[in-house]
């Protein structure tokens, strides 16, 4: 009898359950990302500390979902200029990727720590970064791309700078080649951003 009461006890029906818990984390995260897209880095870095907060006592630091936490808030802090978190962040995803095995998720923040070392013209490092998931898992350089993991002959290196790779020249410059045509004609953010931040360390200012 003391068994059921305390079964049904209001206090412990009122605590959320891990399936809640990860539900509102991957939703915070969802929200932190269009906050990103927006620019509004300071709030989307906020929900992804309150998403990690919530996570942190109950998956393993080797989880994927940690890893995809670290991994976005890595870039929020490479999108505010903050390098040496950013490259902190993106460190601890990669090792916990790495480990599981997730290629997908290894080539993206490959990515993101080779744009690390783009921004401190370390153009050398950044481009050996890439090279390490040659010849079937890299990624386009576009934040928009969906294409996914890429192999080699699918990529075109910047005849500029030699260290950056995209699926096209669209991906590279700011138009977009997937999608309907209304959407290729007004480039999300990221795909201007990427040719604004691309051309401050490139050589020469066109494909």
């Amino acid at each position: 009898m003391g068994s059921n009461s305390l079964a049904f006890s209001p206090s412990l029906a009122s605590q959320p359950t891990s399936d809640d818990v990860l539900s509102e984390a991957l939703s915070l995260s969802s929200k932190a990302r269009q906050l990103d897209a927006r620019g509004n880095y300071s709030e989307a870095e906020r929900l992804l500390h309150h998403a990690l907060e919530l996570l942190e006592p109950r998956l393993p630091t080797t989880d994927s979902t940690m890893a995809a936490l670290w991994n976005s808030l890595g870039e929020i802090y490479l999108h505010m200029g903050r390098l040496d978190d950013a490259e902190r962040w993106l460190h601890k995803s990669l090792d916990v990727s790495v480990a599981t095995r997730d290629f997908r998720e290894i080539a993206t923040t490959r990515e993101n720590l080779a744009r690390v070392s783009q921004a401190r013209s370390e153009l050398l490092k950044a481009k050996a970064l890439l090279m390490l998931g040659a010849p079937d898992d890299m990624r386009c350089g576009n934040y928009r791309c969906h294409r996914g993991l890429l192999r080699t002959p699918d990529l075109r290196i910047c005849g500029g700078c030699k260290g950056s790779f995209y699926c096209s020249s669209d991906c590279q410059v700011c138009r977009h080649s997937h999608g309907p045509a209304a959407i290729r004609s007004q480039p999300h953010p990221y795909q201007r951003a990427d040719w604004e931040r691309h051309q401050k360390y490139c050589r020469q200012g066109s494909m």
